[in-house]
């Protein structure tokens, strides 16, 4: 056995720590090392931790990735088919309603449509509320008694728009109190009693339907005389084709009564009343349909309106307006 001897470093280390100190060294060089082990192996569990977490966050991402991308893809195809089925039908329906009202001739009819409804609604219910029998809605002229024998010549009952009439009525450049004012087709009365508030020499109607007639026989009789400068107003229950025309100056109001054919015998009968005594003859064609009868009759020539109110039909009316005034 071979003894190695201390070296003197060593045998002076040991002399100088005390017994007691030596002892006390060794609990302190192991609890430190003990409490390195535990701070290592708690990190290491914390490493392991964090892995394991790590990896199953990265799992539940995969999956929830996977699931929103399916879902997505799920929704994509549905959404496309509800397009498909729905929503591109509704387009087409939209674009072809689109296309249908910027043809000018539906935008021509839309827009009548509004000035029909501006008159009903805005502008005539001043005059309308004057009326003891309401004036203001059209009716059919079935279930109507009707005088004469041309009930199929008749056009269902449709009411002037009351300022449209003023506009029409300015187109007549003559003293009104030398002018009987005669309503072919009178209906409920309404013209009449608007040509009233001016200082015509007299009013007349002309209507073949009974209901009608009497309509505007209540109308006269219960209209403000503070607003009639003509009071002498008459409705007569006849065909217009059987009544004589005045003979005095007259303006003639039609507001498109009765068919082509009646009109050409109305027609006729004041040009015969004419040309037997010459006189001042006005005739007021609303919605006309025949006047090339009245340029061929060789007794009228085409009265232009004024300008503010020939603006005001053409902006504003519903109706072509059309005034005529006889040659003498």
């Amino acid at each position: 056995m071979t003894v190695v001897p201390r070296g003197p470093e060593a045998v002076e280390s040991q002399a100088a720590v005390p017994p007691r100190d030596r002892a006390k060294a060794v609990p302190v060089n192991a609890a430190s090392h003990a409490k390195d082990a535990t701070a290592n192996a708690v990190a290491a569990g914390r490493g392991l931790l964090r892995s394991r977490l790590a990896g199953r966050i990265a799992k539940l991402a995969d999956k929830t990735s996977s699931q929103t991308k399916q879902a997505t893809k799920d929704g994509l195809a549905r959404a496309a088919e509800y397009g498909r089925g729905n929503v591109l039908p509704e387009i087409e329906r939209t674009g072809a309603k689109l296309k249908e009202h910027a043809r000018p001739e539906r935008m021509k009819q839309d827009y009548r449509e509004f000035l029909h409804w501006l008159h009903a609604r805005v502008l005539d219910p001043p005059k309308e509320q004057l009326f003891f029998s309401p004036t203001k809605d059209p009716l059919p002229l079935s279930g109507l008694t009707i005088a004469g024998a041309n009930r199929a010549h008749g056009h269902d009952y449709r009411p002037t728009p009351c300022q449209l009439f003023e506009w029409a009525l300015a187109g007549v450049d003559y003293d009104l109190s030398k002018l009987t004012f005669v309503d072919y087709g009178a209906g409920k009365g309404r013209v009449m009693l608007l040509a009233s508030e001016h200082p015509f020499a007299a009013v007349a109607g002309v209507e073949f339907a009974e209901e009608l007639h009497d309509n505007a026989e209540m109308n006269i009789a219960q209209y403000p005389r503070s607003r009639m400068l003509c009071r002498n107003v008459e409705c007569v229950l006849e065909d217009a084709s059987q009544v004589g025309t005045p003979d005095g100056e007259a303006v003639h109001y039609f507001f498109n009564p009765f068919s082509r054919e009646i009109f050409a015998e109305v027609l006729n009968n004041i040009v015969v009343s004419y040309r037997h005594k010459p006189r001042r003859l006005y005739l007021i064609l609303v919605d006309p349909v025949a006047t090339d009868l009245v340029e061929a009759s060789g007794v009228f020539a085409r009265a232009e309106l004024p300008a503010h109110e020939r603006l005001k039909v053409r902006l504003l009316s519903p109706y072509d307006v059309a005034v005529y005034r006889s040659l003498a």
